[in-house]
């Protein structure tokens, strides 16, 4: 599978990644910062990437992608820099609180490895694939994109809290490997691998087994 998303990576940048060297931080829809990573992915949850994009180029400007700035700001003020991102008056207040949290920390490596966890809006999915991409360690993310396209190819249910651990004993303990494996698992997802999947136009349908009539794996 990695090597059918090596091939494709045309469309993996199609779909927002941009694939680079292993420790840049430009795989994430092409941002150019740990901070910037680290605050798109609060923002992103339930909101259209393209949105989100804006949003950070806006506070880039103003230069609110610096967490000291950040956090020197109230939840108010926030707020009026997010309002086009979806809950953001939730989202505000779980920036400022990040914000604050990260800048008792040296780096942000640091911080998302040691004061990322607890934070409120922070599950399992969010912390590994920013352990990933800003952390620069090899953990897989469980994802629910993960979770359904490995199933359908694999022909076996795999709920999105075992992606994780089944990745990791099948794929090298690789930065670029996981990295690549990751965003080629969601392009699928968000390209053809739909709930109602299109499997004609799908990259991974040579290998895929998966069973149509099955409703199990439709999922």
């Amino acid at each position: 599978m990695f090597s059918i998303f090596l091939e494709n990576r045309q469309l993996i940048v199609e779909k927002g990644w941009i694939v680079s060297e292993p420790e840049s931080p430009r795989w994430w829809g092409g941002l150019e910062s740990s901070e910037e990573i680290v605050i798109s992915s609060i923002l992103v949850q339930m909101t259209r990437w393209e949105t989100v994009s804006e949003v950070i180029e806006n506070m880039k400007r103003m230069g609110y992608t610096d967490m000291r700035n950040l956090a020197s700001l109230d939840e108010e003020e926030i707020l009026s820099l997010i309002r086009k991102v979806n809950f953001s008056k939730t989202k505000a207040k779980r920036l400022k609180a990040l914000a604050v949290e990260a800048t008792s920390y040296s780096t942000m490596k640091d911080f998302v490895k040691y004061g990322l966890r607890n934070l409120e809006g922070i599950g399992d999915e969010t912390y590994y694939s920013l352990l990933l991409f800003v952390g620069n360690e090899a953990q897989f993310p469980p994802s629910e994109y993960g979770s359904r396209v490995l199933s359908r190819v694999t022909s076996i249910k795999i709920p999105k809290r075992r992606v994780k651990e089944i990745v990791e004993s099948n794929l090298e303990r690789d930065l670029f490997k996981y990295k690549l494996f990751h965003s080629g698992l969601v392009t699928v997802g968000r390209s053809s691998c739909f709930k109602e999947p299109e499997c004609g136009k799908c990259i991974l349908k040579m290998i895929c087994k998966l069973n149509n009539n099955n409703e199990a794996l439709r999922v």
